[in-house]
C-alpha cells in the first residue's frame, strides 16, 4: 500500500476543525480539493471516517481509534524536518496562543508589539482561555501554549512559573465595608465572580468551602474589567488578582475611586504559568516564542 502523507494531513485538518470548509482554509486548499483527499482516505482506510452533522463533520470510531497516533505521528515528523534554527528577523511562522483574562489586557498587545518588531513576518493568533479549553487546544494541536494557572496538568505538558499574586476585595469608595471588614461581613455581602468557564465557583469560593462557609455570588461574569464597573455601581464585592486592580485595571480603579482590601482570611498565592505541548518543546521558533512570552508575563507591569 503507497501512503500520501498529504492525506494524513487532511484528516488531521478535519479532525482538528470538525469542518470540512474550516479544514480547507487553515491547509490553504479548495473546499473541493480537501474533499477529494477525503474520499481517497476513506478509500485507503475502508471507512468513513466522518459523518455530516448540523454544524460540520464527527469523527467515526475507526477515526477515534486511529486519531492518537496519527497525530503523535504528524508531530514527530514535521519536529524531524523542521529547521533547526529560526531567525525571527527572516523566517514566516505563526503562533497560536490563550492567556487568561487577568493577564491578556496587558499582555496581548505587549506579546503582539514585541513579536510585529522582532519577527515581522510572523503571525500571533489569540484564542480565549479557560484551563480546560486551552488544555484541550494544546493536546489537540489547535493552540501551541497557554497563559493561565492550571491547578494540575497532563504528563506530557511542559510548564514555566511565570509570575505569582495574590486575591484582593474591590469595591466602591462609599461602601459600608470599605473601612473595615470581617470574615463574617465577607460572606454576608454579595459577590461578583469573575470565571471564564462560566462556572459559579471560584479560587475563593474553595476556601470558604474548606473552612464551612459560603458567599453569595449574585452575578457571574467573564472579565475583570467588567467586575471593576459593576462594584463601581452598586454595593457588590468582587475579588480580583492584586496584580490585575494595581495594573492594567488601575485606570478603571482610579476613575471610579474604587477601594481595594486585603482579604480578611489568607488563601494561597496565584501561580501564573505558561504551558506547552511535547511536540513543540524543541522546535526553535517556539522556543523563541515561549521566551518572548515569558518575558511579558513574567513582568508584572508597572
Amino acid at each position: 500500500m503507497r501512503l500520501d502523507l498529504n492525506l494524513l494531513a487532511v484528516i488531521e485538518a478535519i479532525m482538528l476543525e470538525g469542518n470540512v470548509t474550516r479544514a480547507a482554509a487553515s491547509l490553504s486548499m479548495s473546499q473541493p480539493a480537501v474533499s477529494n483527499a477525503l474520499r481517497r482516505a476513506r478509500k485507503l482506510t475502508h471507512d468513513q471516517l466522518f459523518l455530516k452533522v448540523a454544524n460540520g463533520v464527527q469523527p467515526t470510531s475507526r477515526m477515534l481509534a486511529i486519531w492518537p497516533d496519527l497525530h503523535r505521528s504528524l508531530a514527530v515528523i514535521r519536529a524531524s524536518i523542521a529547521p533547526e534554527h529560526f531567525d525571527p528577523r527572516t523566517d514566516p511562522t505563526s503562533f497560536r496562543i490563550s492567556i487568561t483574562d487577568s493577564l491578556a489586557a496587558e499582555a496581548v498587545s505587549a506579546i503582539t508589539l514585541k513579536v510585529h518588531a522582532i519577527s515581522p513576518y510572523a503571525r500571533v493568533a489569540f484564542s480565549f482561555h479557560t484551563n480546560a479549553n486551552s488544555l484541550e487546544g494544546i493536546d489537540r494541536g489547535t493552540l501551541d501554549a497557554a497563559v493561565g494557572m492550571f491547578p494540575s496538568l497532563p504528563r506530557d505538558i511542559h510548564v514555566q512559573g511565570l509570575r505569582t499574586d495574590q486575591y484582593v476585595c474591590v469595591m466602591r469608595s462609599g461602601h459600608p465595608l470599605a473601612k473595615r471588614m470581617d470574615l463574617d461581613e465577607f460572606v454576608s455581602a454579595s459577590h461578583v465572580l469573575v470565571t471564564p468557564s462560566g462556572i459559579d465557583l471560584g479560587v475563593i469560593d474553595g476556601w470558604l468551602s474548606l473552612h464551612g462557609r459560603t458567599r453569595s455570588v449574585a452575578v457571574v461574569i467573564n472579565h475583570f474589567a467588567d467586575a471593576l464597573r459593576i462594584v463601581a455601581g452598586s454595593n457588590l464585592l468582587t475579588c480580583v488578582p492584586k496584580g490585575f486592580v494595581g495594573g492594567h485595571g488601575k485606570p478603571l480603579a482610579t476613575e471610579h475611586g474604587l477601594v481595594v482590601r486585603d482579604l480578611p482570611f489568607e488563601t494561597e498565592k496565584l501561580v501564573y504559568k505558561l504551558v506547552w505541548h511535547e511536540r513543540v518543546n524543541t522546535h526553535p521558533a517556539h522556543q523563541w516564542f515561549r521566551s518572548l512570552v515569558s518575558e511579558v508575563c513574567g513582568t508584572p507591569s508597572k
